[in-house]
């Protein structure tokens, strides 16, 4: 992150934006994943084994499971984005007992502070805007007008920009979910 001080202070913010659209999105995918391989019963980090409610026999047919499996009307696309969202997904293939759900829900709050900012970054919509300015009141305790990219990079209240923060919590987020 110390790299980026040789930007031009203009781009370091538009960075900052990019760097996040693609820390969320590789959080997404994880989250992905590991769904799927826990549905296929594979062994945790540490040696647990996943016990799904239904054993799916590879990363397709998990993905095809989540979709399907005692649904009445299949499910068009499966969603990851946020815990709840997860929990849809894989309600009828993973219990939601299994370690990686638990230990999803306990990371939800900054799971979905994440996704609100990337969600701003992403689509600049109205709504996306009321929930950007949440997290801005939440951090500074008033509205502070700041663009998602001085947001993310700004130390001028704390000795880590968010950027960073969200860097060591996607690791810690992905490292405790595949933990079992």
């Amino acid at each position: 992150m110390q790299e980026s001080q040789s930007l031009p202070a203009s781009m370091q913010g538009f960075v900052a934006e990019i760097l996040m659209l693609r820390l969320f999105s590789i959080l997404e995918e994880s989250v992905r994943e590991t769904a799927c391989r826990v549905a296929c019963g594979v062994a945790y980090r540490n040696g647990a084994i996943a016990a799904p409610i239904r054993r799916c026999n590879n990363l397709n047919d998990a993905l095809n499971q989540f979709k399907t499996y005692n649904r009445r009307r299949p499910l068009q696309c499966l969603r990851f984005t946020n815990v709840s969202q997860t929990n849809d997904s894989v309600k009828y293939v993973i219990s939601n007992r299994e370690p990686f759900l638990v230990k999803l829900s306990l990371h939800s709050a900054d799971f979905d502070e994440m996704r609100k900012v990337r969600n701003h970054i992403a689509h600049r919509y109205k709504n996306t805007y009321q929930d950007y300015k949440r997290i801005i009141i939440h951090r500074y305790g008033a509205y502070i007008r700041q663009t998602p990219g001085v947001f993310l990079i700004s130390t001028a209240r704390s000795t880590r920009s968010k950027i960073e923060e969200y860097y060591i919590k996607i690791k810690v987020i992905i490292n405790d979910i595949t933990n079992g």
